[in-house]
């Protein structure tokens, strides 16, 4: 599988998620549940940041599909937000 436009993707979420308390992004390339390649995007928040409201997790998820595509980019971006607040289960 090919590389994953991770500056690209950064810059995208800096842009969209910087104020409302983005930390990092992590990229991983690989397939989906049906076969396709995908894009699996981690936006990780810093420590205490509020929940970020539907509206602005949709602006960002908009404009990373928009501007991947404008790059070429055609695998789908699976977006999500997480909070090292959260505990994660343990595989």
């Amino acid at each position: 599988m090919t590389d994953a436009p991770t500056r690209l993707i950064n810059e995208i979420l800096r842009e969209a998620l910087g104020a409302h308390g983005l930390d990092r992004v992590e990229v991983k390339a690989d397939e989906d549940h049906t076969g396709e390649p995908a894009l699996f995007i981690d936006a990780i928040l810093k420590p205490d940041t509020p929940l970020i409201e539907a509206k602005i997790y949709s602006a960002a998820h908009r404009a990373l599909s928009k501007s991947l595509l404008q790059h070429g980019e055609r695998r789908f971006p699976y977006l999500v937000l997480r909070h090292p607040d959260d505990e994660r289960a343990e595989p």
